[in-house]
């Protein structure tokens, strides 16, 4: 399996805060049958550059191998950089957007406004992917179905580009069935958003279990060919 969504890196936003809990948490994910995380900090322009951003990604990233080397720890899950970018109106007029992507593709992780959409939202997406020719992955999209307008939310799906939904969706009883009716509708990809070991923990195994008992077998092998392909095209 595959972990797209996650805020393992350390000391890079309100995720893992030191090397010791990204290598628990990847040991964790390596216990539920994950081979691969995509470290996923949030990223928002309006309180960084992307420039000062990538440095400070890059650091961590050398800080979190050093610290594993230094652990003994083997066969942790292999590691892809990315980002959880906010959307800002004219986001593709951002530098260095390419190197926000999922490592070496044109797959992008973005995180919708939590307040109310403007009607405009899907047309400057769908700018965004034309002009700048990136893939927009829909970080979390459960999150928004209650609060948005459903007129708003029909017209992001019509720009039919992949959607994740969140493991904790499926998990909690109070939006199970909501969950199960997006992975069956329109959702993608099943990724956890990870933040920390005890309260936002990985738990991509107990989910895609849930989704072979509901859904079948097919559906779950489905999501994580889904999470593959977002990590290699």
């Amino acid at each position: 399996m595959i972990d797209l969504h996650t805020h393992i890196l350390c000391g890079m936003d309100d995720g893992a805060p030191d090397p010791q809990t990204s290598i628990r948490l990847l040991k964790m994910q390596r216990e539920q049958g994950v081979d691969a995380v995509v470290l996923t900090p949030h990223f928002y322009r309006s309180r960084e550059h992307a420039s000062h951003f990538l440095r400070r990604r890059a650091a961590a990233m050398d800080r979190l191998q050093e610290a594993i080397a230094c652990s003994g720890e083997r066969d942790l899950p292999q590691l892809y950089l990315g980002a959880e970018v906010a959307w800002v109106p004219n986001l593709a007029d951002s530098d260095h957007l390419d190197q926000l992507c999922i490592h070496g593709t044109k797959n992008l992780l973005l995180e919708l406004p939590m307040g109310k959409w403007s009607s405009d939202l899907s047309g400057q997406i769908y700018d965004l992917m034309g002009r700048t020719g990136i893939t927009p992955v829909l970080a979390h999209l459960d999150r928004y179905l209650k609060a948005q307008r459903p007129e708003l939310i029909r017209d992001i799906l019509e720009l039919d580009v992949p959607v994740q939904i969140s493991s904790t969706a499926l998990l909690r009883l109070s939006t199970r069935a909501m969950g199960l009716r997006a992975l069956r509708e329109y959702a993608h990809v099943l990724a956890t958003d990870c933040h920390d070991p005890v309260n936002r923990k990985p738990d991509l195994r107990p989910a895609m279990e849930l989704v072979s008992r509901k859904l079948g077998t097919a559906a779950a092998a489905a999501l994580d060919r889904n999470a593959r392909s977002l990590i290699t095209n």
